[in-house]
Formats: structure tokens, sequence, C-alpha cells
């Protein structure tokens, strides 16, 4: 949920209408056209969102959805919203709508994307990804690569997939963590040792240490055989976070 909200924060708060003298979106004009009086609409009701005002934000939306019924901005905003609310019926419906009306809808594909992996429809949720992928106007391809190959290895599929997405992310930034995580995690579980600890040691250069990748690299090196370098890494571990679940598995090292 909160990946989601990201994005739309993201995308609707850092492009207000603004007006000369404050930065408050402006008030919709009955000369405008209805695409732009329900795009207003729609960014307002982001901002009020991004505000926990969720009612405020839903009232705008209605008002939107008045004017413009097929506005595949409005019915992504709602979709987010619908998913803040715990409504998932309704925010898949107005995902649905809202990508029916835009197909070039990449902000869309791609929360929605993250709202089907988390209830566990991967593949669906695959098929939003690579739709939003597919758009070369969309901006946000590292961030959808991510969110991809993570929704992939978290539900224990395809991690050759989840490898190729996490590729593309390192190939446009070489020092995103998260990448670099999961990169390593694949190649330990694939026996690639030597692979795996190199790119443990980028992740350690681009993030601060956690439990995970503490054990991760304890466990690395013990594939290695260098048996004095992973219990350095699981002293680390036990100094640094004495009272994690990961320190716990670590007892008796």
């Amino acid at each position: 949920m909160h990946h989601a909200m990201a994005l739309l924060v993201w995308t609707f708060l850092g492009v207000g209408c603004a007006t000369e003298s404050t930065n408050e979106i402006t008030v919709p004009s009955e000369n405008w056209s209805p695409e732009k009086r329900a795009d207003v609409h729609a960014q307002l009701a982001a901002q009020y969102m991004g505000r926990d005002m969720l009612k405020v934000s839903q009232d705008e939306l209605k008002k939107a959805l008045s004017i413009s019924p097929d506005h595949s901005r409005t019915n992504y905003v709602m979709a987010v919203l619908q998913t803040r609310m715990k409504d998932y019926d309704e925010a898949d419906r107005y995902y649905k709508r809202a990508l029916k009306s835009d197909p070039q809808n990449s902000e869309a594909a791609h929360d929605y994307g993250i709202f089907l992996c988390d209830r566990g429809k991967t593949g669906q949720a695959m098929h939003f990804f690579k739709q939003a992928l597919d758009n070369p106007l969309y901006t946000g391809t590292m961030l959808t690569n991510l969110r991809a190959g993570e929704c992939l290895i978290t539900r224990g599929e395809d991690p050759a997939g989840a490898a190729g997405y996490f590729k593309a992310v390192l190939e446009v930034n070489p020092t995103i963590p998260l990448a670099l995580y999961y990169m390593a995690e694949i190649k330990y579980d694939s026996r690639g040792f030597l692979s795996a600890r190199g790119y443990i040691e980028r992740f350690f250069s681009a993030n601060a240490e956690t439990p995970d990748s503490l054990l991760l690299a304890s466990r690395i090196e013990t594939g290695l055989k260098a048996h004095d370098v992973a219990k350095d890494y699981a002293r680390r571990l036990k100094a640094k976070f004495p009272s994690s679940e990961q320190a716990l598995q670590l007892r008796g090292l």
C-alpha cells in the first residue's frame, strides 16, 4: 500500500496547477474543459490524501467523476484511496476503469501491479508491470523494475526472472541497495557464492548493515569456506542487533 501511495504522491504532488501567488492548486474554472477540471480535482484529492484527509479526498474525486466519469487519472487516484480505506474490491474496480480509459497510464499500471502482488496474484501483477514498462514515454521504469523483481522474489517465484528485473535496475543505478541485496540472495540460493559475495559487498558500500544482510553475508562466506570471515559477520550481527530474529538464528556459531 505504501509503495502505491509513494508513486502517487511523486506523480501528482509535484505537478500542481499553481497560482502566481501561492503554491496551492487553483480552483477549477467552469470555463475549462471537463478533462482539465477533473484533472485539478484529482490533484487536489491526491494532496488531501497525502495529508490523511481521506474524506475530503473522496469528495474531490466524486466531483471529478461527476464531471468526467472515464477520466483515467481520477479513477487511478480513487483506486489508491479505496486501497487506503481497505475497500479492495472497489480499488480493483477503479484500477480497471483507469486502465481501460488509458492503457498508457503507466503509474496506474505500476500501482495496480503492486496491488495485485500484495494479494498473491503474481501472474496478473506481472502483466501490469510489463504494461507500464512497455510505454516508451514512462519515466518510472527503474522503480517498476524494482517492484516487479521484488514481487517475484518475495512470492518465491521465478528467481531468474526476478534477477532480470534487478539487473535492469542496476544498469540504471548500480547502487540501489534493495536490488543489490536481492541479487546477492538469488546468487546465494543458486550456489553462486562468489557472485553473491560481490553483490553483498556492493550492498554494504551503498547501505548501512541490516540484520538480513549480515546474516546473508555470513552464509555466503560459509559457502565459500571463508569461515573466519563468516564468523566475523556473525559477531557483528549479534553485537549490533542482539535481539533480532536473524541473530537468534546464529546462536551457537
